[in-house]
């Protein structure tokens, strides 16, 4: 790893290290694969082929920072415990994918999708979809299964691991729980600003930003005054994050995002973005919203419809000057026990900037 006095490079090392942690412990486990049945291996390099896709490191990266932050020594331990979220992700986006019906996953088909095409192309037309469906699911729950391990196999001593194992539990029922409300309540106008937030802070930000933060303070275990800033840290980082992330759920395009435009659309999925423009907006636009957001035949054309009266109710804005304040929070929350001195703290304070 660089010095702890270059933010950018520490940046981009600790993706690489974290990368090539993950690497290494899936190598060790494409044999293990490979002598249980050698063509279960090919789960392994499906695995490989979402992680290798794109994607920031988001959730390791925090996990790391946050145990650096509260004192934690640098070392292939908390490398090895931070890929392990990534494997997390890597499940939960092969599930997310299949359960919201996914057309693309970082800019190219979803994994039950091309499973999929792969079969059909072989000569299996009649249990192509089925097929891609089944594989791409037990691709992600062996994806969690690893995730365990490489955190239990990661070199911290049991008392370490079980103390991290506390918010990782919490993290993981948390987003299944903000996962079910999500499907539940799919397409329902009714659903209002604050149930969408809940939503969203179960699903989105205690996954994202809250559990990742907590399980390197866990593994960190700093002073009291301390773990309570980077609770505070994340808890504002996390709102802010599933502003964002709503905001390009409408806004964004394709080439952004890496999903197709129209999915949230299609779906309806509850959002405090379209909750509060339905909520701000006069009776017949509100009526526009809500005989689009959920119609599975949605076009892209009916998406900026709804960017457009999104727009003029005033959410957008509201939204964007929401997440500026939790931004400032954030911060705040690091300088209030002096962590901006050392680059962890300052790079926790860049990532958090980037939502602006």
């Amino acid at each position: 790893m660089p010095p702890d006095d270059d933010p950018k490079a520490l940046q981009r090392a600790l993706r690489r290290s974290v990368d090539a942690a993950i690497a290494a412990f899936l190598a060790a486990q494409r044999q293990r694969m490979c002598d249980l049945a050698p063509a279960s291996a090919a789960l392994i390099d499906m695995i490989e082929l979402i992680i290798g896709g794109g994607g920031k490191r988001l959730r390791p990266m925090l996990c790391y920072l946050a145990y650096r932050a509260g004192g934690g020594p640098d070392g292939p331990e908390i490398l090895r415990a931070a890929g392990s979220l990534e494997l997390l992700h890597t499940f939960a986006i092969l599930h997310d994918d299949v359960m919201d019906q996914a057309v693309l996953r970082r800019g190219l088909p979803a994994l039950h999708r091309r499973l999929a095409d792969e079969r059909r192309a072989a000569g299996h037309p009649n249990d192509a979809d089925t097929y891609g469906v089944s594989v791409a699911v037990l691709a992600g729950d062996l994806a969690l299964v690893l995730s365990d391990a490489m955190m239990a196999g990661s070199g911290f001593d049991k008392e370490t691991v079980a103390r991290a194992l506390v918010p990782l539990e919490e993290m993981r029922v948390e987003a299944v729980a903000g996962q079910y409300v999500d499907i539940l309540e799919a397409g329902d106008p009714s659903t209002g600003p604050e149930e969408a937030a809940r939503i969203a802070r179960l699903k989105t930000a205690g996954y994202s930003v809250v559990g990742p933060v907590a399980v390197g303070t866990a593994l960190a275990d700093p002073p009291p005054a301390v773990a309570e800033a980077l609770a505070r840290y994340a808890r504002a980082v996390g709102e802010a994050f599933f502003l964002r992330d709503e905001v390009l759920g409408v806004f964004a395009d394709a080439e952004e995002t890496g999903k197709d435009a129209e999915s949230d659309l299609r779906r309806g999925k509850p959002t405090t973005l379209i909750a509060d423009a339905i909520a701000r907006s006069p009776v017949a636009r509100r009526r526009v919203i809500e005989g689009l957001w959920g119609n599975p035949e949605a076009t892209i054309a009916d998406l900026g419809v709804i960017r457009e009266i999104v727009q003029a109710s005033g959410a957008l804005g509201a939204a964007t000057t929401a997440i500026g304040v939790l931004v400032d929070e954030a911060v705040e929350s690091l300088e209030a026990v002096s962590l901006m001195g050392g680059t962890p703290g300052r790079l926790l304070a860049a990532l958090a900037g980037r939502l602006r």
